[in-house]
């Protein structure tokens, strides 16, 4: 229910996005033949119905920083790869001011984690799922289901309304009646079509009827104009699509005017004009049901009728081109930011990174029991207590323990221990615990998934990052990891690595790791020390090396701009897009010519 909602508000974004665009694009191109904004609306109801589409470089929604691919949809993300940590010191009632905080972004917050396999889930269902749920989604649910249902009953009384004026009506040829209940032709129908025409309609007025509802009838504007209503109807909350739904039906009326003038010829201009006047006399045309629709914004096509001037050969190709291309920028979705900061930023984009921390010591007795076996296992996998860690696998993990890392040797005694993981890098960090709640429904809590990011140092020392991927499921009275991947991030070639290893913890070169001194003030120290001359004198030389030791990016191009402050900014671009980030050199007055990434603003 509530990921419904969610992706029915993704979908209303980007078509009230697609609204705008096809308004400028109306606006700039007012000379053309109204059948391309005809064309043009075909976009915004797309985009309201169909949640995957291709990228490109050349989508309009580059121009919309909330507006973010997450495989091939397109979604609402004002805070990419956001999601609700639970952590000891959450209690329930932070937990729900989280989950009000996170709904509106809850379409893409929850960025999928490599393994969770609950990525669709966001970071507003894991807090609402802490805080033991909440009757939002519900009622937000029901007020929508009602309006669709209201509309639904609308429609089906307005077409059955017609149907009754309409039974009496005299066949006069193949798919035409007429009527003397009707004061305007109209084409009523779905599978099957009919035109409906006043009684005693002749002459040249009838023909030039006949040749536009059959205009109608052979585009299939009928059942477009049918399926466009019930996309509106889908999202009656967006005043922006029923907007859209008024242009698309004078749009299509005018170009069914142009479409008759073309066949008979501008000379006839004047005359269609009085016909269409005719038109504008108040009758019983009972205007409503998306299953028909007769000639409606009067005034706007006559002063379209008259002013049609039938297009060269060239212009019509070069307007076609020109809606292709439109069609073509409102229905890609962005394939990527050209550039994304990752350090800093204040004055540019906005930071793709989101900071988080937990501490592993405190005693919390709001914290739920999922919470705490997270906190014990980030403890033990952390300090790589493989003892531990095996206690709380299922039997069929510890059956593999060996293939996850954890390994049977002989201790000084001779005694079998279990061991696991590396000695370097360290734990040097609280980790970060995210947590994914997968619900059916009824919004029970179905599944639970777990990421937790544990920042590590070398003795360099340089910043590194590992993450763990857990499955937990209820073994009795208590929870037992059934499912465990463990992903190192100690080098990177391309944004999407970054994003992942960075997603709630980024590395910070400033802060103090034991109290006194950074890892920067380390590094500052060692090459001042002349502990490794060739390393720290080569390596943090120039602001890319640096960059790619500190970051450990690779196989990628740089451009680096000096700045008059002295610093640098570095676009290090990868095959998929760039990152930029900016760099100093902090130990300068001390004799440190090292250069690293700074943690404060950008200003570009």
């Amino acid at each position: 229910m509530r990921g419904w909602l969610m992706t029915l508000l993704d979908l209303s974004l980007a078509a009230s996005l697609t609204v705008w665009i096809v308004l400028l694009f109306r606006l700039a191109l007012r000379p053309l033949s109204r059948k391309y904004f005809y064309l043009l609306w075909s976009a915004v109801f797309i985009r309201a119905v169909c949640p995957f589409s291709y990228s490109s470089p050349f989508s309009a929604f580059r121009f919309f920083s909330f507006m973010r691919t997450k495989g091939s949809q397109l979604t609402f993300s004002p805070e990419p790869y956001q999601a609700a940590r639970l952590s000891g010191l959450l209690g329930p009632g932070d937990a729900a001011s989280q989950a009000g905080g996170a709904a509106s972004s809850a379409a893409a917050g929850a960025a999928a984690a490599v393994g969770t396999g609950t990525g669709a889930q966001t970071g507003a269902l894991a807090a609402q799922a802490a805080a033991g749920g909440n009757m939002l989604p519900q009622i937000l649910f029901g007020l929508w289901a009602a309006g669709v249902v209201l509309l639904l009953a609308w429609g089906l009384f307005s077409w059955l309304r017609l149907r009754r004026r309409t039974a009496a009506a005299i066949r006069t040829e193949e798919g035409i009646c007429e009527t003397d209940q009707i004061s305007t032709a109209f084409v009523l129908g779905f599978f099957r079509p009919g035109i409906y025409l006043p009684a005693g309609l002749a002459g040249q007025k009838r023909e030039f009827v006949l040749r536009h509802e059959k205009i109608h009838v052979k585009r299939h504007d009928h059942q477009f104009k049918m399926l466009a209503w019930l996309i509106v109807v889908l999202h009656w909350f967006n005043p922006l699509l029923w907007l859209a739904f008024a242009l698309l039906a004078r749009d299509m009326e005018m170009s069914c005017d142009e479409r008759v003038l073309e066949a008979v010829g501008e000379e006839q201009k004047e005359n269609y004009g009085e016909f269409l006047l005719s038109l504008a006399v108040p009758g019983g045309f009972p205007a409503g049901s998306p299953l028909a629709f007769g000639e409606s914004s009067v005034k706007a096509r006559i002063r379209n009728v008259l002013k049609y001037k039938k297009k060269k050969r060239a212009a019509v190709t070069a307007a076609l081109l020109l809606v292709l291309a439109g069609l073509l920028f409102c229905l890609s979705n962005p394939s990527g930011q050209e550039a994304v900061d990752i350090i800093g930023g204040a004055d540019g984009p906005t930071s793709i990174f989101i900071r988080g921390e937990m501490d592993l010591s405190a005693e919390d007795a709001s914290a739920s029991e999922e919470e705490r076996f997270l906190q014990k296992w980030a403890e033990a996998a952390g300090h790589r207590d493989a003892a531990a860690v095996y206690e709380m696998l299922s039997p069929e993990l510890q059956a593999r323990a060996e293939e996850l890392g954890i390994e049977r040797a002989a201790d000084e005694n001779g005694e079998e221990v279990l061991t696991m993981g590396w000695s370097s890098p360290y734990l040097a960090a609280d980790p970060v615990i995210t947590v994914y709640a997968g619900l059916d429904a009824e919004d029970n809590v179905i599944s639970l998934t777990a990421e937790i990011t544990y920042p590590a140092l070398t003795s360099e020392p340089l910043w590194y990052v590992w993450k763990d991927y857990l499955t937990l499921e209820r073994d009795g009275d208590a929870y037992q990891v059934s499912g465990w991947e463990r992903r190192t991030f100690f080098e990177f070639a391309s944004l999407a690595e970054i994003q992942e290893a960075y997603r709630d913890w980024t590395p910070d070169y400033y802060e103090p790791v034991d109290g006194s001194r950074s890892a920067a003030d380390w590094l500052i120290y060692h090459d001042l020390e002349g502990t490794n001359p060739e390393y720290y004198g080569t390596v943090f030389s120039t602001p890319v090396r640096a960059l790619e030791e500190t970051l450990h990016v690779s196989g990628g191009t740089s451009e680096t701009k000096m700045q008059e402050d002295g610093s640098a900014i570095v676009t290090y671009r990868f095959a998929d897009t760039a990152i930029r980030v900016r760099m100093i050199q902090p130990g300068l007055s001390e004799g440190s010519e090292i250069w690293l990434p700074d943690d404060g603003e950008i200003n570009m």
